[in-house]
């Protein structure tokens, strides 16, 4: 892989990992009986998945330029790069909508968001399963952690639309920092895995 997609990798999944910090303390915020922090949760989930969606954006990007050096195994992850990024978009749609009072919608688009998202950390763990490469265990875990984690989002998501909303809540905030872990794991994985010398 050139260098300019090694950095682009690397700095991406950082970029992600500050997001997905940003939307776990606002679903925590979310989650308290405080109306006030509520909003201010509501707008930090807005803000913390539009970073995720720059840092997938641009480690898509990176992938891409890996492409070009006829890596072809390479397409899944990158598929699941910008399917994470498709997510976290909707994810800003559909948090946005409940910003401004149209929390039924929101709720809808938001569990499409992070099915999306499952589903692109899900790609990426399986292209990096089947490398060879140095620390490809550490970030696939990490990967599949994300998966895991967005999966445990929608369902906490499932049960707000369905008027078990504290519960909801309290699975969305768990689910939420599941995938901060995981994203911080793929992103240690990433830079270790870069910054070898051979």
């Amino acid at each position: 892989m050139d260098v300019n997609g090694e950095q682009l990798i690397i700095t991406g999944a950082w970029i992600q990992t500050i997001g997905a910090g940003v939307a776990s303390i606002g679903n925590t915020l979310i989650a308290t009986e405080n109306e006030d922090s509520e909003n201010v949760g509501g707008e930090l989930y807005v803000l913390g998945n539009a970073i995720e969606a720059t840092g997938n954006a641009i480690k898509a990007i990176g992938r891409t330029n890996n492409l070009t050096k006829n890596n072809e195994d390479e397409t899944l992850g990158t598929m699941g790069a910008w399917f994470q990024a498709a997510g976290n978009l909707t994810n800003v749609i559909g948090g946005s909508e409940a910003l401004t009072g149209k929390k039924e919608e929101g709720l809808k688009i938001d569990i499409l968001g992070d099915v999306v998202q499952s589903t692109g950390a899900a790609f990426e763990a399986t292209i990096s399963s089947i490398s060879d490469s140095a620390y490809a265990g550490l970030i696939t875990t990490g990967q599949r952690i994300q998966s895991f984690a967005v999966a445990i989002e929608a369902i906490g998501l499932l049960y707000i639309k369905r008027g078990k909303v504290k519960l909801g809540q309290q699975i969305v905030a768990i689910g939420s920092y599941g995938q901060t872990a995981g994203a911080a794991l793929a992103a240690i994985g990433f830079t270790k895995r870069f910054n070898i010398k051979e």
